[in-house]
């Protein structure tokens, strides 16, 4: 996992395909349109708004394909990273490139500006809530980077 601000650029030339997202990311900044955008060849970015979750219940996931690059474009969260052992809770489905394990969890704080990556098999749990706060919208950019 690797965990920086859009405003440092020590990760942006990491390899090929992060430069492109972080060139689109540093480019648009907060003026993503709502959707899929296609990248590159095995890169693309989703851009969503969502009320984070609570962190009672959650859950993290992992990918066997895709890089995640999550990119806080506006608002707030908490991003869970394991800490220990994790449980399978569903299989992983290679039609979603996506498992769902359960276990503990410890939480970073993302704010507009922040960004993780998570290669392929780290697990990750995004979109949690602060309680302090509860229910405010986030926009986010998450970027795929297809590895395998």
């Amino acid at each position: 996992m690797i965990y920086s601000r859009l405003a440092d650029d020590f990760y942006d030339d990491l390899d090929e395909k992060v430069a492109l997202c972080m060139a689109m990311a540093k480019n648009k900044n907060t003026d993503f349109s709502l959707g899929r955008h296609d990248i590159a060849d095995g890169v693309f970015v989703n851009v969503m708004t969502y009320e984070p979750r609570p962190k009672e219940g959650a859950t993290a996931e992992t990918h066997d394909n895709y890089a995640d690059i999550q990119l806080i474009l506006e608002g707030e969260e908490l991003m869970g990273v394991p800490v220990g052992k994790l449980t399978e809770v569903t299989p992983y489905s290679a039609e979603k490139d996506i498992a769902v394990w359960s276990g503990g969890l410890a939480y970073l704080t993302m704010k507009a500006g922040d960004w993780c990556m998570f290669m392929p098999g780290e697990a990750h749990a995004p979109s949690i809530r602060d309680d302090s706060t509860c229910c405010r919208q986030v926009k986010k950019a998450v970027f795929k980077i297809k590895y395998r």
